[in-house]
Formats: C-alpha cells, structure tokens, sequence
C-alpha cells in the first residue's frame, strides 16, 4: 500500500517541477529576455562572485 502512494507523489513532485520550468521560461519569453535559460547558478565565477558578494 505504501508503494503506491510513494509513486503517486514522486510523479505528483515531477509534474510540479516541470509546471515551474516551462512557466518560468514562458515568462522570461514575454518580458524579453534574450538568455532567460540561464541561471544564476551555471554563472562561469560563482566563487568570485560569492566573495564580491557584502554579507
């Protein structure tokens, strides 16, 4: 009984998570954006930015 209800809400995770990406990316299409697919984390200096960053 318990393996039924795990599959149901991995599969209820991963339509969520695709739900998010697909309107993320329809509205960076909207306003314009020309590299909406990238993301703050894939930046190539993450580490230099961090310590630029003022805590």
């Amino acid at each position: 009984m318990t393996e039924p209800m795990i599959s149901l809400i991995v599969g209820i995770v991963v339509v969520l998570c695709i739900a998010v990406v697909l309107v993320t990316r329809r509205r960076a299409e909207h306003r314009g954006e020309p590299h909406a697919t990238n993301a703050r984390w894939l930046d190539t200096h993450p580490l230099r930015d961090w310590m630029k960053h003022k805590h």
